[in-house]
């Protein structure tokens, strides 16, 4: 995922704008998002898992397109596997896979300088669980 804005934990660690890979993991309930990229110390952020309606949002801005996640269990093709098309279409037109989870990224428009990543992913019975990751585009300042 690349970050088009800095971003900042609630702790007031700083994400810079750039290329990371992300990773949710899940652990008896607690939720965290980890920010990794090459040459810097991960940066993890802890989340919450929405109460009520999974599909209504904390925010509505987009600021991040949909990023389709895959279990790190699953197999990964090699680039050479990847690199030809057996019909003739597209890569993204041949592969089939049933994408049980999303990470989406929205602006508040009630808070300014808040941003959620939103991620959602559906188990085998097709119920959706949702943890947002609550960030922000600049610095809090301290309360005195």
């Amino acid at each position: 995922m690349t970050l088009p804005i800095d971003l900042f934990t609630q702790e007031g660690t700083k994400i810079e704008k750039r290329k990371y890979e992300i990773e949710v993991k899940s652990d008896l309930g607690h939720w965290t998002l980890s920010f990794v990229s090459e040459g810097k110390n991960s940066v993890i952020v802890k989340g919450t898992i929405a109460a009520g309606d999974p599909f209504t949002l904390p925010a509505r801005i987009p600021l991040v397109g949909t990023h389709h996640m895959r279990s790190s269990s699953e197999p990964l093709k090699t680039a050479q596997e990847r690199q030809f098309s057996k019909t003739g279409l597209p890569q993204y037109a041949e592969q089939e896979r049933d994408w049980k989870a999303t990470v989406r990224v929205y602006k508040s428009s009630s808070e300014p300088g808040e941003v959620f990543f939103v991620f959602q992913v559906r188990d085998a019975s097709g119920k959706v669980t949702r943890a947002d990751f609550n960030l922000h585009s600049e610095a809090l300042q301290e309360k005195r």
